[in-house]
């Protein structure tokens, strides 16, 4: 029995704004799931817009008040993944396909790389050696050109994704919020060997029509589809005002700007993903009273993360792994790059925060500013601390005219809150280390755990935390550290400044906050001083 060949109808939409191009891939994969298309790519250019993924909180991932002040447009896809700047320089495509080979079935992470390196050959079929990097990029020499990012409804899936031609890295860096060099031209040619793009690489400034028709062969090629150019009825209207509204809504549906007084935990997953989570407990802790996560991981169903959200608002605090394992297994959840015992482990940090707050009098703003690395299942915090034997402080935190800032040591003058920790550890018999860079922390924390430290304190912010969890990690030790506020190294887009040692500002420690902490700290013996080297 012979099979008919197959058309992937193909689409050019030309350049549309982040709303409108969210809306015509909903529009999209509603129809095929609905069995009225089947194969359609589509093909399209962007206005400034900022997208998130599916599960990301607005307020941590984008400079709200820039992208305002700049008119860029901010939306969020139907697909898991980070945060992502687009604007004319990247072609964007969508694919979105009805129980077709080779998509029938395949595994997320499967689907993704296959997807990746479909891409990949469109691009080496332009002499350009790309490949598929896990879980979803597209890169050249270890330096991303696209990525790509699905979405499965009934039989249907969406994969979409960009190709870099072009990469305008500042306004890249502003728009997103991450770590980010300074915006000087060494900072900014910093940033961009992290990218890769079609005209660099070429050499030239490249033709849309050139890329588009290499990823349209490649396609073809892979699905054994035959391409068409058509205009489609249900794509020939723009997206509608009702529809783009929709999309705004959806974009704000998952945002944390607000200081709701709920507590918050952060951690870096094992498999590289940032996974966040804040929640209210009932008066006696005893129970979640609600609970939100929010992840750049990619989660299959999409709407998982906020149906376990629902499933645990209300659940006593002993149910609640019992709880995710069952609707993991239940709904046949699939991940890249967050897992089960990551999201147990980060409600049970929450559990450990909400001890401290109703137990031992922190605030629910002094618990917020606590991570808690290598802590394991269940930690908690004050049998922690009765273990801490070293304190680290960083360089930054002490003034700028000070002559001990970039050295080991204070004075304690008493003009700074350096001072009150290295009395306050000294009260404790806890040597104290100011760490002068990067370097010199990976060094410390080497010897520490060469020492057998069992504990420390430390302090550093929440974005240094994040970025540098690796470092924390590798060590193994378990630790309490406290956030910094005021000016630091990734909101001024001084990075490099800061792992060199060189930043000028000053960061500031909270001293009630380190007070309470130090005072779960028992006195103890003197444990050998961390150096580098």
């Amino acid at each position: 029995m012979m099979h008919r060949q197959r058309i992937l109808h193909v689409v050019m939409n030309g350049t549309l704004d982040g709303a409108s191009n969210q809306a015509l891939d909903r529009r999209l994969l509603a129809l095929a799931a609905g069995g009225t298309l089947y194969d359609v790519l589509r093909l399209y250019r962007f206005t400034p817009t900022a997208s998130v993924g599916r599960h990301q909180a607005l307020a941590r991932e984008l400079r709200l008040d820039y992208c305002s002040e700049k008119g860029i447009a901010i939306v969020r896809r139907l697909t898991g993944g980070g945060a992502l700047y687009h604007d004319q320089d990247q072609i964007g495509f969508s694919l979105v396909s009805r129980s077709a080979a080779p998509w029938c079935n395949v595994p997320l992470a499967q689907l993704l790389s296959k997807f990746a390196w479909i891409v990949a050959r469109a691009l080496r079929a332009l002499d350009i050696e790309a490949y598929a990097s896990s879980p979803n990029d597209i890169e050249v020499c270890g330096r991303k050109i696209g990525s790509v990012y699905v979405a499965r409804r009934a039989e249907s899936l969406l994969l979409h994704g960009v190709i870099l031609l072009g990469a305008d890295v500042r306004t890249m860096l502003e728009a997103l919020k991450m770590p980010t060099e300074k915006l000087t031209a060494q900072g900014l040619a910093t940033a961009r060997t992290r990218f890769a793009t079609v005209a660099e690489l070429r050499g030239s400034p490249p033709r849309a029509e050139e890329m588009e028709a290499a990823l349209i062969a490649a396609l073809e090629r892979r699905t054994g589809n035959r391409a068409r150019q058509r205009a489609i009825d249900e794509l020939a209207e723009k997206a509608s005002a009702p529809e783009c509204d929709a999309e705004h809504k959806f974009a704000a549906s998952i945002h944390w700007g607000a200081d709701d007084g709920a507590l918050e935990s952060v951690m870096k997953t094992t498999a590289g993903a940032t996974l966040r989570a804040r929640a209210e407990f009932v008066p006696d802790g005893s129970a979640l009273k609600r609970v939100e996560f929010a992840t750049d991981a990619h989660v299959e169903p999409a709407e998982f993360l906020c149906d376990l959200a629902g499933a645990l608002g209300g659940m006593p605090v002993a149910l609640l792994d019992g709880a995710v394992r069952h609707l993991m297994q239940r709904r046949a959840v699939q991940t890249c790059g967050v897992s089960g015992s990551d999201i147990m482990e980060i409600l049970d940090l929450l559990v450990a925060k909400q001890r401290l707050h109703r137990q031992h009098e922190f605030s629910v703003k002094q618990a917020n500013a606590l991570m808690v690395p290598n802590a394991g299942r269940r930690p908690d915090v004050v049998s922690l601390l009765g273990k801490a034997a070293v304190m680290l402080v960083p360089y930054c935190a002490k003034p700028a005219w000070c002559r001990w800032r970039h050295q080991d040591g204070c004075s304690e003058c008493g003009l700074c809150e350096v001072g009150e920790a290295y009395r306050l550890a000294r009260e404790r018999n806890m040597p104290v280390t100011t760490i002068t860079d990067y370097e010199h922390l990976v060094a410390a924390l080497r010897q520490m755990k060469q020492s057998a430290v069992p504990a420390y304190v430390g302090m550093c912010c929440n974005n240094f935390f994040v970025k540098r969890q690796r470092a924390f990690a590798e060590a193994g030790i378990p630790a309490v550290l406290m956030d910094v506020s005021g000016p630091n190294c990734y909101e001024l887009k001084q990075e490099d400044e800061a792992y060199a040692g060189t930043f000028r500002a000053q960061a500031r420690l909270d001293a009630e906050l380190l007070a309470r902490v130090v005072a779960l700290v028992p006195r103890g013996q003197s444990h050998p001083t961390p150096e580098a080297g």
